[in-house]
């Protein structure tokens, strides 16, 4: 049965009249027609008795009415319930992200967003492979870098970049010295990014072009908040995201090392199944970050360190 056909029935019955029904609808009168017949050749059943000035149900007419009632009074509850969570989001969002987003960050910004809207309630979950969650039935994941296997199964957002540099801290470079150029850092204590125990190679860009520098790191772990820590604690040199360690520039716990050589700014991204309509608490949540971490990404390092001077 077509809905179509179920409000004009219910039109017809209200109105008592199918030209009266078809000016509310605004179709003609012999569109109204059309649709009972459809609909009572469907049911195998007279609805309606038609005479020249009046519309009068038949006995199954007046049942089949109820339940027609409670069927469009039921579309028209979800309806507005549609409409209210659009300008309310609201329901469970599950979300995955990167191990290289500093939970420094992101826990302000999920406190901000739950905020702003009182009715979502939030699973977070970090992990490696977002791709393999968000076929699983995970709303929104936060991807670092190249965006995975191009898959047409995603959607994607660009959140924006962070740049990256070499960071040491004084104490560290008085007691060791600091490298005078990229040829010179393997013969100190460097600490990586990364899942295991195994020689590390940073790519790193300058004006005399590209280069690639492998060493065995003294320390490799895949959290950020344990290699700045690392950093601050004069273990040694790491590359890290400005957003990480901004603060530590501005105050003086730790140096750029090699300002001229650095390596490459990583994307981030919000990436989403496109098999669905996106849910207003997911769309929220991805408007959200686009305000809020973009600037965030995009920070100059050396205009904070001055401003704070």
């Amino acid at each position: 049965m077509e809905i179509s056909d179920l409000r004009a029935f219910t039109k017809v019955v209200e109105l008592e009249s199918l030209t009266k029904a078809g000016r509310i609808l605004g179709v003609p009168k012999s569109t109204i027609s059309r649709r009972i017949t459809r609909l009572e050749e469907h049911l195998g059943s007279q609805l309606i008795r038609r005479s020249t000035h009046q519309v009068t149900l038949t006995e199954q007419g007046s049942l089949f009415y109820e339940y027609c009632k409670r069927c469009l009074g039921l579309l028209q509850d979800g309806e507005r319930a549609i409409q209210n969570q659009r300008s309310n989001p609201q329901g469970l969002l599950r979300i995955v992200v990167p191990h290289e987003l500093d939970r420094s960050i992101l826990g302000p910004l999920m406190a901000d967003y739950l905020e702003a809207y009182p009715d979502v309630r939030l699973v977070s979950v970090v992990a490696s492979d977002q791709g393999e969650l968000l076929r699983s039935g995970f709303d929104v994941g936060i991807m670092a870098g190249a965006l995975p296997l191009a898959e047409s199964s995603f959607i994607a957002t660009r959140l924006g970049e962070a740049e990256y540099g070499i960071y040491a801290a004084p104490e560290y470079i008085e007691r060791k010295g600091a490298p005078q150029g990229h040829i010179d850092l393997p013969r100190f204590d460097l600490l990586a990014w990364g899942e295991a125990d195994q020689r590390a190679i940073w790519h790193l860009d300058g004006s005399q072009g590209k280069v690639a520098i492998e060493f065995k790191p003294r320390l490799i772990c895949n959290d950020l908040m344990l290699l700045r820590q690392s950093v601050l604690s004069g273990l040694g040199i790491a590359a890290l995201p400005s957003f990480v360690c901004k603060h530590d520039l501005a105050s003086g716990r730790i140096l750029e090392v090699l300002p001229a050589w650095r390596p490459p700014a990583t994307q981030f991204y919000a990436v989403f199944p496109n098999h669905q309509a996106i849910p207003p608490h997911a769309r929220a949540l991805i408007d959200f970050l686009v305000e809020r971490l973009r600037p965030t990404f995009s920070w100059d390092v050396r205009r904070y360190v001055e401003a704070a001077a």
